[in-house]
């Protein structure tokens, strides 16, 4: 693995084209800063009717949490649900990117999603807490969002299963 410590910060925040330049002048790199979450979300409004999803998640009797486990889909998350389907940043758990993962193991499972599956009534084995006012749907997606858990109100989806739920 070969490290460039020299290289210059660049500012991620600020969109657009960074050019560095060796300082003897042998090499140039272009850095570009995108929007990559402008495109995921109008994917996802050419694939889903987000007009019905927000009626569902605005029901009295539906509630729901997601937790991004301080990976990067914190803010896809807070994209999706919060400013584009209205509900409130409190349904976001650990949605802030943290450097490894402020220090927790970012998988989806019952073992690590341990805010999640508190929240959601259930423990480490997948049974029933003692826990009131559970929300009626959790998910959780891992550190780089490829991977993801699903939880009902004091239930534990199986990963088998994760899929027919969300179909």
């Amino acid at each position: 693995v070969k490290m460039c410590e020299a290289f210059p910060d660049v500012d991620i925040a600020t969109l657009g084209a960074t050019t560095v330049e060796a300082t003897d002048q042998s090499a140039v790199a272009v850095v570009d800063v995108i929007d990559a979450i402008s495109p995921y979300m109008d994917l996802l409004s050419s694939v889903f009717d987000m007009d019905a999803v927000k009626t569902l998640l605005a029901r009295p009797d539906f509630s729901m949490v997601f937790d991004a486990m301080s990976g990067v889909t914190g803010p896809y998350a807070k994209a999706l649900f919060v400013d584009a389907l209205g509900l409130q940043p409190s349904c976001l758990l650990n949605a802030e990117p943290l450097d490894a993962f402020g220090g927790h193991h970012a998988d989806p499972n019952l073992t690590y999603a341990v805010d999640l599956t508190a929240k959601m009534g259930v423990d480490r084995t997948g049974r029933p807490t003692d826990a009131a006012d559970v929300p009626s749907f959790g998910a959780a997606s891992d550190g780089d969002g490829d991977r993801n858990m699903i939880l009902g109100s004091k239930f534990f989806v199986t990963p088998s299963d994760s899929l027919a739920v969300l179909a």
